[in-house]
């Protein structure tokens, strides 16, 4: 790959997501709730009482799955195709009824509060699938995490870096998906990763794309200079 998964950035997200999983294994799916009783506060519980948008079949079809997946992959702690099933379900409800509003003339597209608490197990899933370094990861649902979690969504920008990393290099001819790469990077504060990509986006773009190119770049890193790696927070206007 063109940059190393193990790398000191990949560390720190997998050591992050050691503590997710301490809840979340250990404490036998407690985010669901499971043995709360009737005063459960679990992130699906919670979603469940407080309306989670759509209708309400819908909405337990997809919390059910998130429940069945992240069931499976407790029990298969060294398989990526559990984890990514399960990121994937998360990524499904994050992305339902009221955990994400659509843009309006008064507001812009986003994820809800709500929305942003299964993107908590999205992130947990994921990084724990990327340290099992699966041989051929999946690129569908990298693009899905990249969109989540990079400028259109929660600003997770190691996160969104990651899985933009596989997108591009899915699509290795695409310049757009490289010049989204070094975007990511660049939030991230991962400078070296960002000048590659940016590199392998202009290498690739049209003659015609250059210039605009290169000052979006050098706008890009300027921006990026000023900011936190930290999360923007939700985008939409409901949760």
């Amino acid at each position: 790959m063109l940059f190393d998964l193990r790398s000191r950035g990949r560390r720190r997200a997998i050591q992050a997501v050691y503590l997710f999983l301490a809840v979340l294994i250990g404490g036998g799916l407690v985010l669901f709730g499971v043995g709360g009783g009737a005063s459960s506060t679990g992130v699906l519980s919670g979603l469940a009482q407080n309306g989670g948008g759509g209708s309400a079949t819908g909405l337990k079809i997809y919390e059910a799955d998130v429940t069945k997946t992240a069931r499976a992959a407790e029990a298969a702690p060294q398989s990526a195709a559990a984890w990514a099933a399960y990121a994937s379900a998360a990524y499904n409800l994050a992305t339902t009824g009221n955990n994400y509003v659509a843009a309006t003339s008064s507001t812009a597209a986003g994820f809800t509060s709500s929305g942003a608490k299964v993107l908590d197990l999205v992130a947990t899933a994921w990084n724990h699938y990327l340290s099992l370094a699966p041989a051929h990861p999946d690129p569908q649902l990298a693009g899905e995490v990249a969109n989540a979690f990079g400028g259109s969504g929660v600003s997770e920008w190691a996160i969104a870096e990651s899985a933009q990393e596989i997108v591009a290099e899915d699509d290795a001819s695409n310049y757009a998906e490289y010049a989204d790469l070094a975007e990511d990077a660049y939030f991230a504060h991962e400078i070296d990763r960002a000048k590659l990509a940016a590199a392998k986006a202009l290498s690739l773009a049209p003659k015609s794309q250059l210039k605009t190119l290169k000052a979006d770049f050098a706008a890009i890193a300027a921006q990026a200079s000023k900011s936190s790696t930290g999360a923007s927070g939700t985008t939409g206007s409901s949760g």
